[in-house]
């Protein structure tokens, strides 16, 4: 041990001076220690709010110390370094100066000294290459704590503090009142758009849908007032914070949060806007194709254009087959360009809407199968008399899921097209209204 230390002074004779005069200015007259310079444990118990070995000035954390030197714990140099500023800040004014030698940073305080930084305390591979950088941040760190510490006996700048935090409370409470004023008015303004005579399409929906429109309406008003009302207490709360020097370290976890949050929506939004653009870009392309094809089954509809394959009873039904292959394929070249597409918790979610669709349309879809396989045998035509087990009637129109009969007595009956899919169809000519005592080729409507 003793060949050890004599090594240690010849190597570090520089470093060696200045940490002898350590144990004087920390245990005042206590003896000298030899230096040594380890890398501890991690110690200090994991529920504690600050760690044992960081120093804090008030709530302003300047440095954490990681090595023990001259015999002395991480949390006795904190201990020790505490109460250096302690003694140095009794006075009106404070200058933080440094000294660097080629292993160890000084840091005084008025000139007294306050606490070392060695290498040993950065961590790391090679601590002593960021031991300068690291040293000017400690030292930036302590000139903000002791203008805090010296700020909290300044009775004046409490005052206007405490003013300045009265007015910014007037203020925020101000614009909370006036967004949730602006929420009346917004809710107002859109149900009165949603009933305004010149929007047509909006009287619609609201006459359709207008209990849910209206809860839409009050949804969208209160999610914007709620969120407005959230960035104002939180810019208020940052705001108040920032003004005293005790809770001002708080007051900058706050902004830097919000910054943060905002930094990364804002990042967020910009990275997402080309798989946007491509996936709207494939929306309108859909939406040309699907209109094209509607204009072309509507010639064939209306008898414009003749083909073989196609004729005016199975255009309908071809369009809207076409529509729906079409716009499934336009949705499953738009997904992987969504935000969030290439998420587990989107895929998730996509797999989950899958399931339910499959369990929950299986019905549906034997419908749809059911009336277009009753729609391209040409087994049922609108105007035609059927009668279709029990039920006869002039067939006034053939859907998708359901086929509606007009009976004799005007009374539409609608028949699922599943059920008429297993039941015998039979085409009542006018000889057998004749028959029955009927006119011929009347037509119930």
């Amino acid at each position: 041990m003793l060949r050890h230390r004599r090594c240690f002074f010849s190597c570090h004779p520089v470093l060696s001076a200045v940490l002898l005069g350590w144990p004087l200015l920390a245990h005042g007259d206590a003896p000298a220690q030899a230096p040594s310079v380890f890398v501890p444990r991690p110690s200090g118990s994991p529920h504690s709010a600050r760690p044992p070995n960081a120093l804090y000035l008030h709530n302003r954390h300047i440095v954490t110390f990681r090595a023990t030197l001259l015999g002395d714990s991480p949390a006795d140099r904190v201990e020790l370094a505490s109460a250096a500023l302690s003694n140095a800040l009794q006075g009106e004014r404070a200058t933080v100066t440094q000294s660097a030698t080629p292993d160890s940073v000084r840091f005084e305080l008025n000139g007294r000294t306050v606490f070392f930084l060695v290498a040993a305390d950065m961590g790391g591979a090679r601590p002593e290459t960021v031991l300068e950088t690291r040293s000017r941040e400690v030292q930036a760190q302590l000139q903000k704590a002791v203008a805090e510490a010296l700020e909290l006996r300044d009775r004046v700048r409490v005052a206007t503090d405490l003013s300045i935090c009265l007015g910014a409370s007037l203020l925020a409470w101000l614009l909370v009142r006036c967004t949730l004023l602006m929420r009346v008015r917004m809710a107002q303004w859109l149900h009165a758009a949603l009933h305004r005579p010149a929007a047509a399409l909006a009287s619609r929906l609201a006459g359709t849908f207008a209990e849910h429109t209206h809860v839409a309406c009050r949804l969208l008003t209160n999610v914007v007032a709620l969120a407005l009302v959230l960035l104002i207490l939180d810019t208020w709360a940052s705001f108040v914070l920032l003004q005293f020097a005790w809770t001002r370290p708080w007051g900058e976890q706050s902004s830097t949060w919000l910054l943060e949050v905002l930094r990364h929506f804002a990042s967020s939004t910009a990275a997402a806007v080309p798989g946007l653009v491509v996936a709207c870009f494939i929306v309108v392309i859909a939406r040309m194709v699907s209109r094209a094809n509607a204009a072309f089954m509507h010639r064939v509809q209306s008898g414009d254009i003749q083909l073989a394959w196609l004729d005016a009873h199975t255009a309908q039904p071809t369009r809207r087959v076409c529509d729906v292959v079409l716009w499934l394929f336009a949705a499953a070249m738009a997904y992987p360009y969504l935000p969030g597409a290439e998420t587990e918790a989107f895929r998730a979610l996509s797999v989950m809407a899958g399931l339910m669709l499959s369990l929950g349309a299986s019905s549906a879809v034997g419908q749809a199968l059911s009336g277009l396989s009753l729609m391209y045998s040409r087994s049922l035509r609108v105007g035609q008399q059927e009668k279709i087990g029990e039920t006869e009637g002039t067939v006034v129109a053939l859907g998708m899921f359901t086929t509606r009969l007009r009976n004799a007595a005007g009374e539409d009956v609608s028949l699922p097209n599943k059920l008429i899919f297993g039941l015998p169809i039979r085409h009542l000519l006018p000889e057998a209204n004749e028959d029955r005592g009927e006119p011929s080729g009347k037509v119930v409507h």
